[in-house]
This record gives C-alpha cells, sequence and structure tokens, in this order.
C-alpha cells in the first residue's frame, strides 16, 4: 500500500511528461503516480501506455487543471497527496522529507518547501528560489496577502483536501491558493525551508495557462475576495481585511508595470498597452504620482 499518491495533470505535452513521471517517481520510497490525462490529443495516451509504474486515466473532455486535480484524489488510495504539473519536476528524496515532517506535525494540513524557479524553454534552473522565508504554523493572513506557496512543493493530507471539498472547479486559475487559503483557514501548515521541486516559470510563449499576468491578477483578486467573505476573516477587523487586499493590489500593480515596461523595451506595444490598462485599472493614482500616466493614456487610446 503507497503512503503517497503523486497527481501528475498533463495535456497536450507529452513530450515534458516523462521527465516530471521520472522525477516523481524518484522524490519517495512508497508512492503511487497517477497522471491525470485532461483529453490530450497529442499521443499522451500511448505515451503513457509504454510508460511502468503508473497508473494513467483519460478525461473524456477537457475540464481544467482543478477538476483533473479532483480526479486524481479520488483516484488515489493513499493518506498522502502531492501535486504536480507536466512540466515541473520534483527533487530526489523530497516527498519522504516532507512525509517526515507532517508525520510531526499531526494538526498540520499540508507540508510545502522552496522551488526552484527555471527557465520557461528549457527547464534549467536560474538560481531563483521561492520562497524564502517558508513562513508555517498559522500562516492565513500571511497567505492572503498573496500565494507564496509553489504548487509542485506541496505534500498535503487526503482527508484535509476531502474536508474541503477539494479544487473549486469553477476556477480556471489560482485554484490552488484557493485551496492553501481554505486549508489554512482551519489547520496549521508545515514548512520545509529547502528546495523540493523546479517550478517552470511562465513567459507569454510557453504555452501555459499562467503566463496571462493580467488574468492571474483579477482572478487572485477574486480568489482573494472569496476568502474575505468567509467566516473567519469576516471574523477580524474591516482595517485589517483592507490591508490584505491593499497588499494584493498593490502586487499586482507592480507586476503589471514591470511587465508593460518590459515589454515596452522589447518593442511589443500591443502587450504594454494591455498591462498598462490593468494596472491603472488596479491602481489608477498611482499610475498618475508615478510619471506614467502619459503610457497610459496611449495605450487607452490604442
Amino acid at each position: 500500500m503507497p503512503t503517497i499518491s503523486v497527481v501528475i495533470t498533463t495535456y497536450n505535452r507529452a513530450h515534458l511528461l516523462p521527465r516530471a513521471i521520472e522525477s516523481a517517481q524518484a522524490a519517495g520510497s512508497a508512492l503511487e503516480v497517477i497522471v491525470v490525462d485532461d483529453a490530450s490529443t497529442d499521443g499522451t495516451r500511448e505515451l503513457c501506455a509504454r510508460l511502468a509504474g503508473i497508473r494513467y486515466v483519460c478525461l473524456s473532455s477537457n475540464r481544467g487543471l482543478a477538476q483533473a486535480r479532483n480526479v486524481g484524489i479520488a483516484e488515489s488510495s493513499s493518506e498522502f497527496i502531492a501535486f504536480l504539473d507536466d512540466d515541473d519536476l520534483r527533487l530526489p528524496g523530497s516527498l519522504d522529507a516532507q512525509l517526515r515532517v507532517l508525520d510531526g506535525h499531526g494538526d498540520a494540513a499540508f507540508c510545502y518547501g522552496q522551488a526552484l524557479i527555471a527557465d520557461a524553454r528549457r527547464q534549467l534552473p536560474t538560481g531563483q528560489i521561492y520562497p524564502v522565508p517558508c513562513p508555517k504554523g498559522d500562516i492565513f493572513w500571511d497567505l492572503l496577502e498573496h500565494n507564496f506557496i509553489p504548487m509542485p512543493s506541496v505534500l498535503a493530507r487526503k482527508s484535509s483536501l476531502l474536508e474541503q471539498g477539494c479544487f473549486n472547479s469553477e476556477l480556471r486559475l489560482v485554484e490552488d491558493w484557493d485551496m492553501w487559503l481554505r486549508l489554512s483557514e482551519r489547520s496549521s501548515v508545515a514548512a520545509v525551508e529547502e528546495p523540493v521541486a523546479v517550478h517552470r516559470k511562465a513567459i507569454g510563449e510557453s504555452d501555459q495557462m499562467c503566463s496571462n499576468s493580467a488574468e492571474i491578477c483579477r482572478q487572485a483578486l477574486r480568489v482573494q475576495q472569496m476568502a474575505l467573505n468567509r467566516f473567519r476573516a469576516q471574523a477580524a477587523t474591516r482595517a485589517k481585511r483592507r490591508h490584505v487586499r491593499q497588499k494584493l493590489l498593490d502586487r499586482a500593480y507592480q507586476i503589471l508595470m514591470a511587465e508593460a515596461t518590459n515589454a515596452i523595451h522589447e518593442g511589443d506595444a500591443k502587450s504594454a498597452g494591455t498591462k498598462l490598462r490593468e494596472a491603472f485599472r488596479f491602481r489608477p493614482f498611482r499610475t498618475m504620482a508615478s510619471g506614467r500616466l502619459p503610457w497610459v493614456l496611449i495605450a487607452l487610446r490604442s
């Protein structure tokens, strides 16, 4: 009987999948690997038929990451579950190390760690490590400010996931942050402050859902508001809720302005305009104070 189930979701990236599977198999000593194919059309089924040591589940239609992960949870036979996307990697022995931490923290819903950020094109580590540091214990209010938990770094108790009804399939983006927020509202969180995974950085050309930063920011604000509307946040002061809201708005603004600046330097006026318009909607007064309003006016007319 495996102790850990690794759920690997995949969609039309058969060329990346074998490395993800191999990394998962090397990350723990008593685990099962469940590949959930979200209705790929690129030969993923044929590839998986040739791979040893995996359970392959193919969905009849494309349902998105949240539902694919939920299918993996339902198919799992272990007490603990880890999640891996087809373009991310697990580091050797990392799941065994996190399992030891969770065994020592019976009140923790999940354990996470750091991720090595990898280049989008070659999946090679860039030298960036995220997050630093790794908050643990009651992290709910820290986590409400922004999602600092790398998806491929998580090892969760299956019972905790089931208690929360698993991932919200209505969310097509940042569904992982929604889950970590719901878990951390009620339970403590454990962490290992060392790299446990390699996370591929998203760029516009990397064919990743998370490469659309403007849409991610919009969805993040939606997910945060959902959390702010639930009991624990509502029991806090209005000032505390406002503080975390402002923090996320500031972060969204900074991300979009930085990407707009890079796009301008690269001569990509269309992308720059899109990001400038979104940044202005999040923080209009800050945009005016920064002296970047002329850029925005040009973008708004384009």
